[in-house]
């Protein structure tokens, strides 16, 4: 191991267990106890407290620090699980629609095959955008960033969405300028 690692297990060995019960009681909070998803936000907060160490100009603020990347992680995996874990492929294939057209049906069957080919970001701040309804700078807050690259994001995905579906692009200008992007 390197003089760094040696300098990170140091100094958090003796703050993990705190950390572990933050994290514990911050998972009770909202998820009943589910000790995975403990363990899955402390293995990711290690993974990030140790890549960004070295920006720690004070060793006595690990703790607070470790707490601060535990608490985002988490509001972050709860941000994408409240919109992302409700649902299931296998349940949503089964539940009869018999307002749908056939044709609407394959519509829609397309454009989500064709949402699945995009990056996750780039999906993510599109559905988040278009369907969720939320405002921009709500997922800017969601995916992190500037309300730039979230726009950007946005426009990147509606552009390779109509490539992707042979759809001619509407007047970008107008659309953008009609939910409030400018």
């Amino acid at each position: 191991m390197t003089e760094r690692q040696h300098e990170f297990i140091s100094t958090f060995e003796p703050l993990r267990e705190r950390l572990w019960r933050f994290v514990r009681a911050m998972v009770f909070k909202y998820d009943r106890n589910d000790f995975e998803i403990a363990r899955d936000i402390m293995s990711d907060t290690i993974l990030v407290c140790l890549e960004e160490f070295d920006t720690l100009k004070d060793r006595q603020a690990m703790l607070s620090f470790c707490f601060t990347v535990a608490s985002r992680i988490y509001r972050a995996q709860f941000v994408r699980r409240k919109f992302w874990g409700l649902y299931e492929e296998e349940i949503a294939l089964e539940i009869p629609d018999s307002a749908a057209l056939p044709d609407l049906q394959a519509d829609v069957r397309l454009l989500y095959e064709a949402l699945d080919t995009l990056p996750l970001k780039i999906k993510e701040a599109l559905i988040l955008f278009e369907i969720a309804d939320l405002p921009l700078e709500e997922i800017r807050r969601i995916q992190g960033g500037s309300l730039s690259g979230v726009k950007s994001r946005i426009a990147r995905g509606r552009t390779r969405l109509c490539e992707l579906l042979g759809a001619q692009a509407p007047y970008e200008q107008e659309t953008l300028l009609a939910r409030g992007i400018e």
